[in-house]
């Protein structure tokens, strides 16, 4: 059998062989969750190809990097973020993905608290945009975009990757609202709590003492002495009497209604995923 390789003796990489090599790449998906609304990061490119459009952080590999390594640094380099909560999305190889070459991309996601970006490298600007206003993407970053949501859709019924984007303690609204983003359908308010609640995968936020929620004031009107009238007593009088009828009564103080806190048992949560239970509402 003949050989495909030549070995070249002192060479930085003496196995040359006689194959075309491909260029890998990484992207990242990182998603977070702000004013009620999921979000994901884009970087504008500030080089060819696709100069000025928007397009996920990632960039090429390093020979002395693994995968993730390269990815955690290019999120570094062009948007300031740093974690380490990323996760392998998938390989995406369509031959003519990347006009430059015939290049490989291994994609990553997350999911995120809100954090400040900051363009940086060859990014020109990086930015958080809500699902529903998402410019057009360069290459393929599309295709890779809906198959992190379709990983999204259906890890979130198996692992509290929607927690991850919930502060520490939140209302039961906080985390319905969430799942009908994520999950692009709606559920009836008292069947969800019912079924989230019977999970067991929360618990109750003991509260100190409740909030008073106070009405706002209105101004009150002048006081009559403090007033100056060009008219006869009865006039005066009357304009009076007027006046205490309109005059909006001071609110009185009384007790706020606020959604009771909750945050999760993970304990409980792993338990469940050990067992194989699907988190159904």
């Amino acid at each position: 059998m003949a050989k495909n390789y030549t070995y070249v003796k002192g060479a930085e990489y003496p196995y040359q062989y006689k194959y075309e090599h491909m260029a890998v790449t990484t992207d990242c998906v990182i998603f977070t969750y702000e004013d009620w609304t999921l979000k994901v990061l884009l970087v504008r490119r500030g080089m060819e190809p696709y100069k000025g459009e928007w397009a996920f952080p990632g960039g090429f590999l390093k020979l002395d990097e693994t995968a993730k390594e390269g990815a955690l640094r290019e999120l570094l380099e062009e948007t300031a973020l740093e974690t380490s909560a990323i996760r392998e999305l998938g390989v995406f190889s369509d031959v003519n993905r990347d006009p430059r070459e015939r290049v490989i991309t291994i994609a990553y996601y997350a999911l995120i608290k809100p954090s400040e970006v900051i363009g940086g490298d060859d990014a020109e600007e990086a930015a958080w945009f809500p699902l529903d206003k998402l410019p057009q993407l360069a290459f393929d970053h599309q295709k890779i975009f809906d198959a992190a949501m379709e990983r999204l859709r259906r890890d979130i019924h198996f692992e509290p990757i929607g927690f991850d984007l919930l502060d520490d303690t939140f209302t039961i609204p906080d985390l319905q609202r969430l799942y009908e983003i994520i999950l692009g359908t709606k559920f009836d308010r008292r069947n969800f709590q019912r079924k989230v609640l019977a999970s067991g995968i929360l618990e109750e936020v003991p509260r100190e003492e409740e909030p008073v929620i106070e009405a706002c004031e209105a101004p009150m009107p002048m006081m009559m002495a403090d007033m100056e009238f060009d008219m006869a007593e009865p006039e005066v009088a009357r304009y009076s009497s007027i006046i205490a009828e309109e005059a909006p009564h001071k609110p009185k103080k009384r007790p706020g209604r606020i959604a009771s806190l909750f945050r999760l048992n993970k304990e409980k949560y792993d338990a469940m995923k050990e067992e194989g239970d699907k988190y159904e509402f």
